[in-house]
């Protein structure tokens, strides 16, 4: 279940959709879920999503997951909070706008995407740090899921070798079209596609090991 049809919240029911799952969402704007088009096969429900009546209609009551990405902050905790308090929905998720309320999402025990924070990552990836592409940003601000592609000097190392301890954790390798989730002796060769939680500013440590991107 998604609450909001803006451009966040409809790339995300579309996209859910075609992947063949089951989904509802929630707007009050009109216009907003007529949007979605006709090839949506999920469904629509016009409302705020704080209204329990509307969530039960859409069907909360048997939601595997629900995400708030309304443009208001405040009804994503508060649609989240009821999600999971009021329906035991197993895994939430809200969109935050204004980092200063960070503190507060985690003292409310709420699982959150920064979209900001997120977006400055991603720019500062493009402007600065092209060998790290950064995923997500846990909630502790310091902590990125990011890929990266080694380069030669990282041939014949293993993942114990890449790991820098409480730094980076290595934890799949993707190579050849194949994924796999290695042990601390697994093997690394040039071109590997490494996923990795990694604490910032980690990459000076390892960034002899990676492929840097060619210039233009």
């Amino acid at each position: 279940m998604i609450a909001g049809c803006g451009r966040v919240g409809s790339d995300l029911a579309l996209h859910m959709a075609e992947e063949g799952h089951d989904v509802s969402i929630i707007d009050n704007r009109p216009g907003k879920l007529e949007a979605l088009g006709t090839t949506f096969n999920g469904t629509t429900h016009f409302g705020r999503a704080i209204d329990i009546r509307l969530l039960k209609e859409a069907g909360i009551e048997f939601a595997d997951a629900f995400a708030a990405v309304t443009n208001s902050d405040n009804m994503n905790v508060m649609s989240v909070q009821l999600a999971k308090q009021v329906f035991g929905v197993p895994r939430t998720l809200a969109r935050l706008d204004d980092p200063g309320r960070a503190d507060s999402y985690r003292t409310l025990d709420i699982s959150y995407v920064a979209g900001a924070h997120l977006t400055a990552n991603v720019i500062f990836e493009q402007l600065v740090n092209e060998e790290f592409a950064y995923h997500v940003t846990f909630s502790g601000g310091d902590v990125e899921v990011v890929e990266m592609n080694l380069g030669a000097k990282a041939e014949g190392l293993t993942v114990e070798d890449l790991e820098v301890e409480d730094q980076l954790r290595v934890a799949a390798v993707r190579r050849g079209g194949r994924t796999y989730v290695p042990d601390p002796s697994f093997e690394l060769y040039e071109n590997d596609l490494v996923v990795a939680a990694a604490r910032l500013g980690v990459h000076n440590r390892v960034r002899r090991y990676l492929k840097m991107p060619e210039s233009p």
